[in-house]
């Protein structure tokens, strides 16, 4: 499998690496310039900013506003990965078949490039997000309930099931591979729900359960969702 995946990492990049270096630099350029923005406000970091979201009181007295920076952040690694795979494969599956490259390990190298995308995208912004706390003395992230680790772990997470989501998605209707989880993102701003995991993305619902409860309960979705993902890559046929 490792053989397939530098097999189709090199055609995948050039699929996906405009799309991919526009958005790694817009959203450096967004918290950069965030960064400036706030630099006299002592309360707030630019990770508050951006994964702050709505709390369930605002919900509740309904003065919700879309919570725009951590939609566009969750988002736009979807618009990095659009049908990709449908690209990709089409391309290449001809070939491999001739090489005698069992199709079961398709989806296999289809998950390692999703894990390339959210590992590139997550680190790069994270990592901007956390030197710009530090630049601004919020250093330590005083301001937010978790630590940098707990959430990275959370955004990984997060932003890898979206792109599962995507991916099961584009297997049977592309226009709704990007509908649906952006639906997702947008009723969870607008809708009080406890049991929605995707609220733990948000510092103003991060349970009361703990923080390393809810990267346990991600974990599990993640797992559910990779299955789900093999499952159906492999019982349908490439379009």
């Amino acid at each position: 499998m490792w053989r397939l995946f530098q097999n189709q990492f090199l055609f995948y990049w050039h699929i996906i690496r405009i799309r991919l270096i526009f958005w790694l630099i817009f959203m450096n350029l967004a918290i950069i310039t965030l960064t400036f923005h706030i630099a006299d406000n002592p309360h707030i970091s630019v990770i508050n900013l951006f994964f702050d979201g709505t709390s369930y009181a605002m919900v509740e007295t309904h003065h919700v506003v879309l919570p725009v920076l951590w939609f566009v952040y969750f988002f736009a690694p979807l618009l990095i990965s659009l049908n990709s795979f449908k690209q990709l494969w089409q391309a290449r599956t001809m070939h491999l078949r001739g090489l005698q490259i069992p199709p079961r390990q398709f989806a296999n190298v289809n998950l390692l490039l999703l894990g390339f995308i959210t590992t590139t995208y997550c680190a790069s912004t994270m990592t901007s997000m956390f030197l710009a706390s530090i630049a601004t003395s919020r250093a330590g992230l005083s301001t937010t309930p978790g630590t940098f680790s707990e959430l990275l772990c959370l955004t990984w997470l997060g932003v890898f099931t979206l792109l599962l989501v995507q991916a099961i998605g584009n297997r049977f209707n592309p226009p709704l591979a990007l509908i649906v989880p952006a639906t997702i993102l947008i009723a969870t701003a607008y809708t009080e729900n406890r049991f929605n995991p995707f609220s733990f993305l948000m510092l103003n619902r991060l349970p009361t359960i703990g923080t390393w409860n809810a990267i346990l309960i991600w974990l599990g979705i993640v797992l559910a969702m990779t299955l789900g993902y093999v499952i159906i890559d492999r019982n349908i046929k490439l379009a």
